[in-house]
């Protein structure tokens, strides 16, 4: 474990070493900008970390009742369908699930691989056919999947150590939480599945970027691969993994609107009040 953590830091380092080439040729190709390339850059990674963080502040009515009907489908989905579906899927291999076992075999290549490894790997191949071609979108594209990554990676692994989820092939059943625990044990580090966060934090910025049905067909069939092999190998319960893939979803489409400069009016909106910080809600 510590030498696959050691992997992690180092890949993650790459990713910002990935990062910064990315600023630095945006920044070099624009005449116009009086600021240093390393400031433009640190600046503009520095706002859209600030801003995914902060954007649950930021929530229009839209996305408000969106965030209330993902969380009632989790809800139901981890009281009635993770055990059923379960037990059909992994255990019994139902033949009604035919199609999701073959995608199960695209997910079998992300596990192999692992994700980190896959994310640089992925971001390495955009930059360099970026600076080749000195394409600015494809250039924009790396530097959004390295935060993208990064980010989902930190808070998946803090949601993993809040909920305490255990896995099912501990057979604890599905309703078994631990709140608060932090547990180093893999066992009990089930909710979100950081396998499917991770896809689909790189994946919905591609997709995002380039709308285009056969870039978005593909992209979101990778990602229910890697959920339905997640599943099959009873790492993940089925709302391990709608978690795992609304929260790379999130922050993956989260960070392109924010640097396409696109805003929502906010549903709430958090302000100091004395020596309190009140919010107050619009409709």
């Amino acid at each position: 474990m510590p030498c696959r953590r050691m992997l992690e830091l180092m890949l993650c380092l790459f990713f910002i070493f990935l990062c910064s080439q990315t600023g630095l040729a945006q920044n070099a190709t624009s005449s116009s900008s009086p600021q240093m390339p390393a400031s433009g850059f640190f600046q503009t990674v520095g706002g859209d970390i600030g801003y995914v963080f902060a954007s649950p502040f930021h929530l229009s009515r839209r996305s408000g009742l969106h965030l209330l009907a993902f969380t009632a489908l989790t809800l139901g989905t981890i009281a009635y369908v993770d055990e059923p579906f379960d037990e059909e899927y992994a255990k019994e291999g139902h033949d009604a699930f035919y199609v999701a076992h073959k995608l199960a075999q695209i997910g079998q290549f992300y596990d192999d691989v692992s994700p980190i490894a896959f994310a640089a790997g992925l971001s390495a191949t955009t930059l360099a056919a970026g600076l080749i071609s000195k394409d600015k979108k494809l250039l924009t594209t790396t530097r959004l999947m390295v935060e993208s990554s990064i980010m989902t990676l930190i808070l998946t692994e803090t949601f993993k150590g809040v909920m305490g989820r255990s896995r099912p092939y501990t057979d604890r059943g599905a309703h078994d939480f631990n709140f608060f625990k932090f547990s180093s044990d893999q066992g009990f580090q089930s909710m979100p599945s950081g396998h499917v966060s991770s896809a689909f934090a790189i994946m919905t910025v591609m997709a995002k970027q380039y709308d285009h049905w056969w870039v978005e067909i593909p992209a979101y069939t990778f990602c229910a691969g890697v959920a339905f092999q997640r599943m099959e190998s009873r790492s993940h319960w089925l709302s391990d993994t709608i978690v795992g893939g609304g929260l790379g979803y999130w922050v993956g489409s989260t960070l392109v609107r924010h640097s396409a400069g696109v805003t929502e009016k906010s549903l709430f909106r958090p302000y100091w009040l004395g020596n309190r910080l009140s919010v107050t809600v619009s409709f």
